[in-house]
Formats: C-alpha cells, structure tokens, sequence
C-alpha cells in the first residue's frame, strides 16, 4: 500500500479534498450504498451479497477478537445468539451464494465485457473457501462440544447434524487442523489483497471521495499556455508524469468490470476504443517500474494508438457509468491534446476544421468569421 501511495505522490497537484460534506455523502451514496454497482441487476445482487457479508463477517471477527484477547465479555446474552450467531451466519451464507454466482457467471456466461484472468477466478475461489472453512469450523466445534445454544447459528448446526457421527475426537483433530488452514488462507488472503484486484476494497472508497463534484462536462483540466512556454513542459500528457495524483490513483481503483466499454458509443459500433483497456494499459504501464514515467504512453499499447484515441466523442458515458468514479475521458483528451500540439498529428478528417480556425477563426466552411 505504502508503495502505490509513493507511486501516486509522484503525479501532479490536484484539490480533491475540498467540500467534504458534499464528499462524504458521495461515499456513503456510492460506497456504502452501491448506487451504480446496483444498475446492473445480476451484479446488484452477488456483490450485495459479497460485500454486506464482508462487512458482518468483519465486524464478528473483531468482537471475537475483543472478547478472547482482550477480556472483554461481549459474545453473551441476546448480543450472541442474535447477532454472533444467528445474523452472521446468515450473511455468511450470503457470501457462499454470492461468490458461487460470480464464479457462474464468469464460468459460464462470460459476458463480454470482463476481463478474464486466472486471478479473478483465484480470489472468488479462496473467497468461497474462507467462508466454506469457517462453517465447517462452527459445525465441528457445536458437534464437538454439544453446544446447547447450536440453533441459533442454522449453517453451522446443519454441519454438526451431518458430522456428529463421526465423534469428538474426530472432530477435534478436523477442528485443529482447519483452524489452522483457514487462517493462513485469511491472513494469505489480506497479504495478497493489494497486489490483486482486491486492492479495489480499499482505493475505490478513496476514489469516489476524491472524485470531481462538477459535471462532466467540466472535467477537462484548463491550459496556461504562458506557464508552459515558460516551464517548457509538454502540451497535454506524453508520458505518466502528466497525470495528477488522482489519475494515478484511477488505475488503481479500477475493478476490471468493464462497464465503461460495454456503453462506449464507439466500442458499440465495432471501433477498438475501449475506455477498460486504456485505464488497465495504463495501470500495468504504471506498475512496470521507474523508468515507466519518462517512457511515451500513446502507441505503448493498442489501447492507447491515436487511432483508438481518437475514436473518443467525449460523450462522457464510461465516467457515468464507473462505479468507482475513474476519469477515463479526460485522460483520453490530454493525450490528444499532446498530438495535436506537440506532435501536429490527428485524423484527416479534422485538417479541414483545423485549416478553417486558423483562416476563418471557426471550424465550418463559410466566409470568414466577423
């Protein structure tokens, strides 16, 4: 993590963290509330699932915590049965669910717009073994040690129903030996987390607070052009030095669901532009080491090749439908800008408009402007 934030540090200024009421109610709105997650009906419900479980089952894990290796009494009374028991293995059940249908649909749907990579089927997976680990846990412990109050926790007493045969000392060794393997995958799984996707958990919270409050079509950075004669720094973005901080961060928020391809007008009509691919080109650019923010950007990958860049309307439609707020237009536009005014390339199409600003003052044919 610290190294991500080095590696942000390294962009350029930008105020991101003025009007914080206006902030705060984005995130709890969009992060809390996953009110563009949610517009995608089939991902509405196993994301609920997944991270509602995530929050309940984190919340236990501390009161265990709290309880064990601090003294303090808190799993007892209504609290325990209600709560410890009852509510968090229900939601725990939640995430079993909710990954198996993420596994299907990545398995057997595959729509068109993820990204399908051997990590993403890894995390899913570990996902639905830490959950699966930690009923079987609970099962063998109320079998074991003919927990009167079982009941109340009705995953995990399904288990000890279906276990309790094979006798307590069974049992225990089972118990001994999965405790330990399901923490190591938990604390494995945490470990791993920011080199992965999962790092998503983190920086997209940060992204939504921090992301612009004007409207979209406000987004695109002004120009001094006297300050940048002076400093001599490029027009537009050449290389990741141009970018602010919060582009940088961008990458990094990003969850690979590819919404914002799957509404590009472009992407729709055949075109290779693809507003997931260039954040991702970028990302990997980003972590490919120092020297990666002296080194060109445009042609680096096919993502990032004029022509796709300048298959872009600026419709802003993949920044309205990001759930976590990444800026992909704007981008897009600087590294246009830098063709167009360091290196006096752009289509053929645009010469003709190009030729008319400089002669008539606008870019129609007619008479010149008065």
């Amino acid at each position: 993590l610290y190294r991500r934030v080095s590696a942000w540090r390294r962009g350029l200024p930008a105020n991101r963290f003025d009007r914080p009421k206006e902030r705060l109610q984005r995130l709890l709105k969009h992060a809390m509330g996953q009110r563009r997650t949610i517009r995608e009906k089939y991902a509405a419900v196993f994301h609920t699932m997944i991270y509602t479980g995530f929050i309940v089952l984190t919340i236990a894990t501390t009161v265990v915590a709290v309880h064990h290796d601090f003294g303090l009494p808190l799993m007892q009374g209504a609290f325990y049965l209600y709560f410890q028991s009852f509510i968090v293995d229900i939601f725990g059940a939640l995430v079993l669910i909710g990954v198996s249908i993420a596994q299907w649909r990545r398995l057997a749907l595959k729509p068109k717009k993820l990204v399908y990579t051997d990590e993403a089927e890894l995390i899913l997976g570990t996902i639905w073994l830490i959950a699966f680990t930690g009923f079987l846990l609970e099962g063998w412990r109320i079998a074991a040690t003919n927990d009167q109050w079982g009941a109340w926790s009705p995953v995990g007493y399904l288990v000890a129903v279906v276990f309790k045969p094979m006798g307590k000392s069974t049992l225990t060794t089972l118990h001994f030996v999965t405790w330990w393997s399901h923490a190591v995958m938990v604390f494995g799984f945490i470990a791993a987390a920011p080199y992965t996707k999962m790092l998503h958990v983190l920086t997209a919270p940060l992204n939504i607070y921090t992301a612009r409050l004007a409207p979209i079509g406000a987004s695109l950075k002004p120009m001094d052009f006297d300050k940048l004669a002076e400093t001599g720094e490029p027009m537009g973005v050449k290389t990741l030095a141009g970018f602010t901080w919060k582009d940088l961060a961008d990458f990094d928020a990003c969850t690979e669901c590819g919404r914002c391809t799957s509404v590009c007008p472009a992407n729709n009509v055949g075109k290779e532009l693809s507003p997931r691919d260039i954040i991702l080109d970028l990302r990997s650019f980003a972590r490919s080491g120092d020297g990666s923010f002296a080194a060109p950007l445009i042609n680096a990958t096919p993502a990032t090749s004029p022509d796709a860049l300048w298959q872009c309307t600026t419709c802003g439609a993949c920044m309205e439908a990001c759930p976590v707020f990444i800026e992909q237009m704007p981008k897009i536009v600087d590294m246009r800008r830098f063709l167009v005014m360091e290196e006096s390339d752009f289509p053929d199409t645009m010469q003709e408009a190009m030729t008319s600003l400089e002669s008539r003052q606008h870019p129609f044919r007619g008479t010149q402007a008065t």
